[in-house]
């Protein structure tokens, strides 16, 4: 099941050199074998969701927004948004449905609202719907000229009044734009309360909040072969503060408490968990991985305050890989979890110890026996 935006250039290759010794070398046998214990899956639910195969590969597929989780899909010229239930017995505790406003065209990248409406952005405009789907306002902006795989995200801010979107810079006195920009649009009218000029140009860009409510929310701004910049967006009455996130710079982030972040190398070849105040601690595929393997799926993520859940295959773009738990400090592998049928590539950790996977259109929801 393949996973992760496409590009029209290469995708990037692996751009961090490694500097820094990571904090766990495994023993030669590990190495060599993955002989790692093995950790019985248990399944908890299963839920039927058309189009859940073909999300899972978006940037707005799986998303953290007022404390939840949720699942965006697209099927026969509709949106639904899932919100993943807190009741471990079920995948979804709710669900609402919208036309999808580009169903001829390029998909939006959507969010969920906490007041039941929906933000979309598309290349040209960012729309705000309410839960019948009649339009709350428009916010119509430049599209990206000659740039075919740039676009923009939208998330509320974490007060619920504010929608931050990405969006095409104006053009400068010389014709070209000095950036893209990202705007703080109130949620209510759509005014404009503030904007900043982004050291990214042309990007693909997704929006992730913490899981624990921290002000700051974490966008990623994807450049193909250019790298990636990832940053923290606050919006507060003063306008909004952009810093890097770090030193992460790949697309593919799990966000965990604390400001935790935990990266996936765009081809697979590393990971790195970056907090602020600690060192880096990096992992590479080789080191823990079979030979020629690499960490696949683009869903790297919390299982809880503990554990990290990975996926590593033969390649990226294949249908079946290994799920990994790492230990959520030390990136140091405790388990290989261990299915009733081979599972996909993607493995999407919920935060409570369980986590979802996608078997053709039917999504479940797993828990460590």
């Amino acid at each position: 099941m393949p996973a992760g935006p496409t590009y029209d250039d290469d995708r990037p290759t692996n751009r961090r050199q490694f500097q820094r010794p990571s904090r766990y070398t495994p023993g030669t046998d590990w190495k060599e074998h993955m002989n790692y214990p093995r950790l019985p899956a248990r399944l908890l639910a299963r839920e039927s969701l058309p189009g859940i195969t073909e999300a899972l590969g978006k940037m707005d597929g799986w998303l953290l927004r007022d404390g939840a989780h949720w699942l965006v899909t697209r099927y026969q010229g509709t949106i639904t948004t899932s919100r993943i239930s807190t009741d471990q017995s079920l995948v979804a505790g709710a669900r609402a449905t919208w036309t999808d406003p580009a169903a001829n065209g390029s998909d939006p990248y959507c969010s969920p609202l906490p007041d039941g409406a929906l933000a979309t952005s598309t290349r040209e405009a960012v729309i705000v719907q309410e839960s019948d789907g009649t339009v709350r306002w428009e916010h119509r902006h430049r599209d990206w000229q000659h740039s075919p795989g740039a676009t923009g995200a939208c998330t509320p801010d974490l007060a619920g009044r504010v929608l931050l979107a990405t969006m095409a810079g104006p053009l400068g006195a010389d014709g070209p734009s000095k950036g893209d920009i990202c705007r703080a649009l109130d949620l209510a009218t759509g005014e404009v309360l503030a904007e900043h000029v982004l050291p990214s140009l042309s990007a693909t860009y997704a929006f992730q909040q913490f899981p624990d409510a921290r002000p700051e929310i974490l966008l990623t701004a994807s450049m193909g072969q250019d790298g990636t910049h990832c940053l923290l967006i606050t919006y507060t009455t003063d306008g909004l503060d952009v810093r890097a996130a770090g030193t992460a710079e790949e697309p593919y982030v799990g966000l965990g408490t604390e400001g935790v972040l935990v990266s996936q190398d765009v081809g697979g070849g590393y990971l790195c968990r970056t907090q602020e105040g600690a060192d880096d601690v990096i992992i590479e595929a080789g080191e823990v991985l079979r030979d020629e393997w690499l960490f696949a799926g683009y869903t790297p993520g919390f299982l809880d305050d503990q554990r990290i859940l990975v996926v590593a295959a033969e390649e990226q773009w294949t249908e079946e890989g290994t799920h990994l738990l790492l230990d959520a400090h030390t990136l140091r592998p405790l388990a290989e979890l261990d299915y009733p049928l081979t599972p996909g590539v993607s493995a999407i950790p919920i935060g409570d110890g369980t986590w979802l996977t996608a078997h053709g259109e039917t999504v479940l929801r797993w828990a460590a026996a």
